[in-house]
């Protein structure tokens, strides 16, 4: 089968390329950092089996320092792709959000049913690309929990503490009892994976994938302090009014339809990232050793 990847040299392209390319499938990269922009009109020479729609503006600051950037990008390029999909009759699988929930009015665990449009430029651009995707058949958006692995490790909760145990600094942790989905990046490389092969009756849907267990911020910051060795105290300060205070799927129907079972829980996932650093480190040392 041959998977076309926007954003394939990205956070969670990479990841998953190298997961399609190991069973076997033929990846046609299509990211701007190849000078392929989705922007622009789509165009390739070969025609693809399948795309996976991973190319975005993807992080909530970036959104808000180019609201314009946002637009065309997560809105107008994901129409392009939905339209080049929709002339060449091929089955699209776009890589959503769970910001699209938010604000969460009914209760969690969130289910597929619950109302979006997002509160942020980031979630209401991405929520926009649904809108276009869900007019092009066959489609499956997945909702995507709060990522994490090794390429975005300097980001989010993860990334503030390490940085600041990285500097010798108290790490600093606001509030703390609100909840989240701490989703490892294999697990959404798979989840992709399943999406593209699924059968015809598991398409035209949207899926939340993430675990489905809800950690709170205090929990995840603890587990990050002792997977890095840190030992000493937590600077605590007030809750933010960004941070939502719950968020955890329900992630029955990924479960059900698709197969998805999640592998790794957030100390599972913080463990091979830092496994991952030690081989690259020695690889880097071994290297050194053999210029010597």
């Amino acid at each position: 089968m041959k998977v076309l990847v926007t954003g394939n040299l990205g956070f969670v392209g990479m990841e998953t390329q190298r997961l399609l390319e190991k069973e076997g499938h033929e990846v046609i990269g299509y990211d701007i950092m190849d000078g392929r922009d989705i922007r622009d009109e789509i165009c390739t020479e070969e025609k693809p089996d399948r795309i996976l729609h991973l190319a975005a503006i993807a992080r909530f600051e970036d959104a808000d320092k180019d609201p314009k950037l946002a637009f065309e990008t997560n809105v107008i390029g994901t129409k392009n792709i939905a339209d080049f999909a929709m002339r060449q009759n091929i089955p699209l699988v776009y890589a959503s959000t769970g910001s699209v929930y938010m604000p969460i009015m009914n209760e969690p665990p969130i289910t597929e049913s619950f109302p979006t449009r997002g509160n942020s430029i980031y979630g209401c651009t991405k929520y926009m690309g649904e809108v276009y995707v869900r007019d092009h058949t066959p489609h499956i958006i997945l909702r995507y929990a709060h990522l994490y692995g090794r390429e975005k490790r300097g980001h989010g909760l993860i990334g503030a503490f390490l940085e600041r145990i990285n500097r010798g600094l108290k790490p600093t942790l606001y509030g703390g009892k609100q909840g989240n989905d701490f989703t490892y990046i294999k697990d959404i490389s798979l989840a992709n994976y399943l999406a593209l092969t699924a059968s015809w009756d598991k398409w035209n849907q949207a899926y939340n994938i993430g675990t489905g267990e809800e950690l709170s911020a205090e929990e995840a910051g603890k587990i990050v302090c002792d997977i890095a060795g840190y030992c000493g105290e937590i600077e605590r300060i007030e809750q933010r009014s960004v941070d939502g205070a719950r968020f955890v799927f329900d992630i029955s129907k990924a479960r059900k339809m698709l197969k998805y079972e999640p592998r790794y829980t957030f100390r599972e996932g913080l463990e091979d990232m830092f496994s991952m650093d030690s081989l690259t480190q020695q690889s880097t040392d071994n290297m050194t050793e053999a210029k010597v």
